[in-house]
């Protein structure tokens, strides 16, 4: 099968299908624009895949077909995660189809085996690392401050990147307990229209608080309106997402950190040094705001080494280093 490029037009007879499932999709309740965005990217690439391959529309689109689109997308290095989105954009979308009558008699999402993913696990940061990287920005000026502010809330709150983008000055009570060293509290609206609260306290609280009180008010002093979000841009509006995948990446390598590195590592990070300092899975599972407990045990890599470790040294038919003794007979 063929690889255009992504440059390309969506050939049109596949496109009117496209533009109604992304308009039902955005209609949804707790959808996100992001989601209907990532959804017609998959959609508009597999079009392109399925057109140069000889379809001329939707419904003539057998099962081989899209195992081909998928083997392509995997050819041209889609991460696994990725391949499993358009998968699962393609089987949302026949759903649609065969809903609206306008589907092929045989679902061709419906493959005879599960399609298994290689299952990699988070990138994380170490916590020396992690610290290195909140200490980079500059603390002098309302530039610095800010990203300062942005990295404790991608690390201290374990925020996505959208959530701290989007997080409004009425979200937060960072103040809320009866003493002063009690931690705050952040309103977080996150995905499928989840609503969480974060514990939010520490040094990840003083650098928001300076932000909110130095920085934050050399970006409204100018402007007529009263912008609601927490994280400013120069001009006073909210900060770009994108922008602040380039800020977290400029400051790691003034922080020596030399392999790529993306916001979401961060959150990453809070969530393997929590469970890694004693917390307990279903409590992480809160505080990150994952539907699902499974998203969270990823996280308990973390462990291993450790474990391995403990079964090395204490048990008595582990493969000891040379040298070692055995320990005493029936030793667990």
């Amino acid at each position: 099968m063929g690889q255009p490029g992504e440059a390309q037009p969506v050939p049109a007879a596949f496109a009117p299908e496209i533009r109604a499932w992304i308009a039902s999709v955005a209609g949804e309740a707790g959808r996100s624009p992001h989601t209907a965005a990532a959804y017609r990217r998959d959609l508009e690439k597999a079009a392109r895949l399925l057109h140069a391959a000889g379809r001329a529309a939707w419904q003539e689109v057998t099962a081989e077909d899209l195992a081909g689109v998928l083997a392509a997308a995997r050819r041209q290095g889609a991460a696994p995660a990725s391949q499993a989105r358009l998968l699962a954009s393609l089987r949302g979308f026949y759903r649609f189809l065969q809903a609206e009558g306008r589907g092929p008699e045989q679902d061709p999402t419906r493959f005879a085996g599960r399609v298994r993913l290689w299952r990699r696990l988070p990138e994380v940061l170490s916590p020396e690392e992690a610290r290195a990287l909140l200490d980079a920005p500059p603390a002098e000026d309302w530039k610095g401050q800010r990203d300062r502010a942005l990295l404790a809330l991608l690390y201290g709150g374990g925020l996505r990147v959208s959530e701290a983008c989007g997080l409004h000055l009425g979200d937060l009570s960072l103040r809320a307990g009866a003493r002063p060293e009690e931690p705050g509290l952040i309103r977080i609206l996150g995905k499928g229209g989840r609503e969480r609260l974060v514990p939010f306290g520490g040094l990840a609280r003083e650098r928001v608080e300076t932000w909110l009180r130095e920085g934050r008010p050399t970006r409204t002093a100018r402007t007529a309106e009263r912008p609601p979000w927490v994280l400013l841009s120069r001009s006073g509006r909210a900060l770009d997402r994108h922008r602040a995948w380039s800020l977290v990446r400029e400051h790691a390598r003034r922080a020596g950190i030399r392999r790529p590195l993306h916001p979401h590592i961060l959150r990453h990070s809070c969530a393997t040094h929590l469970l890694a300092g004693g917390g307990d899975l279903r409590s992480v599972q809160e505080f990150l705001g994952h539907a699902d407990l499974r998203t969270t045990e990823r996280y308990t890599h973390v462990e291993v080494d450790e474990l391995r470790a403990l079964h090395r040294l204490h048990h008595p038919r582990a493969r000891r280093p040379q040298g070692r003794p055995e320990g005493p007979p029936g030793s667990i």
